[in-house]
């Protein structure tokens, strides 16, 4: 398979919606008391090794080990134990909103527990950190305004599920709709007949999917890390790019369970850069370079900034030239 380090933006696997020990409900089952003593190398390692590039830790009304996981992560990148990747971190909450919704909210990567914790006041949070048997005083658009307030991003958690969004009917769904800081939602069954008022709306919502993982492994159909995820197109994993991909829609969104290979994939002959030496006026006195992408191929004559002249010897024009493709470059 062919992945390279290309100019401009390229696809992120990017889990949305994890939790850790930190969520009372992590590892439930006959062993939880082992897994809820897991390490946080061990859980960055879960991530690592299912080939996960972005992860959003979002506990149970808890930031408790953003920091915990950002610290041990800086450790890892000196030490690089085995099965190291880089893997970048956004801290994050699901929040179990009044009218029990869940809302997962994402923050930048420079954000910490504190940053959650501050997050979970303003939205009225006063119960167990970690469990979601409580529920905020706020209702769901004002702790989306909080989200955003916080330069975050709010998702709608597994809208189609328990707590999810879509299980509220009549004029408080259609607020829900209607709230402005709502562009994404994470929907898991993809075949899931959506209500009449969101097929209604004249700006769907991105889809997304996350793992919703609570054990380190599991069989097919099952949540752990890896098992579901969101292809995100963009440049260095940031809040704003994430947010750019999920204004973008499907151009710059896929979901793990609508495509079967690495969109990253390219063909194994490419044009990786052109470079220009001498030109009549470019590649003087220094050749002139320009890096590409095999995902942005659009034919424009590129010219460096103070070109004087620009009726020709532009990079497409040059190009076509030296592969004998004159008659091909439209006028």
């Amino acid at each position: 398979m062919n992945t390279g380090h290309w100019n401009g933006a390229r696809w992120w696997k990017f889990d949305f919606h994890t939790h850790t020990p930190a969520s009372d409900d992590y590892g439930r089952g006959p062993n939880q008391a082992e897994l809820k003593n897991r390490t946080a190398r061990e859980w960055l390692l879960d991530y690592m090794k299912a080939g996960i590039d972005c992860v959003a830790v979002t506990d149970h009304n808890s930031g408790g080990w953003v920091d915990n996981l950002k610290g041990e992560y800086v450790r890892m990148e000196t030490e690089r134990p085995e099965d190291f990747r880089p893997l970048h971190i956004f801290p994050g909450v699901e929040i179990s909103v009044h009218g029990g919704i869940h809302v997962l909210a994402i923050l930048d990567k420079d954000k910490g527990t504190s940053d959650i914790d501050t997050l979970l006041g303003a939205a009225g949070y006063n119960g167990t950190r970690g469990s979601c048997d409580s529920i905020t005083s706020r209702t769901l658009n004002e702790v989306a305004e909080e989200i955003v307030e916080a330069k975050g991003i709010a998702i709608p958690a597994h809208v189609d599920e328990v707590s999810g969004l879509f299980g509220l009917t009549g004029q408080t769904l259609q607020q829900a709709l209607d709230c402005k800081h709502f562009f994404a939602m994470e929907l898991i069954n993809v075949g899931f007949a959506k209500p009449a008022a969101y097929s209604s709306c004249k700006r769907p919502w991105t889809e997304i999917v996350g793992s919703d993982a609570h054990h380190p492994t599991g069989n097919l159909g099952q949540k752990f890390p890896g098992s579901r995820f969101s292809w995100i197109k963009m440049g260095a994993p940031s809040i704003e790019g994430l947010r750019l991909a999920l204004l973008d829609g499907p151009l710059s969104v896929l979901r793990s369970d609508m495509v079967s290979e690495d969109p990253n994939r390219y063909a194994d002959m490419v044009i990786e850069s052109i470079e220009v030496e001498h030109a009549r006026y470019i590649g003087k006195p220094s050749a002139f370079c320009v890096g590409l992408n095999p995902w942005m191929n659009g034919s424009k004559n590129v010219w460096p900034a103070g070109c004087p002249n620009q009726s020709g010897n532009g990079i497409s024009e040059t190009k076509s030239n030296h592969l004998r493709r004159e008659q091909t470059l439209p006028h």
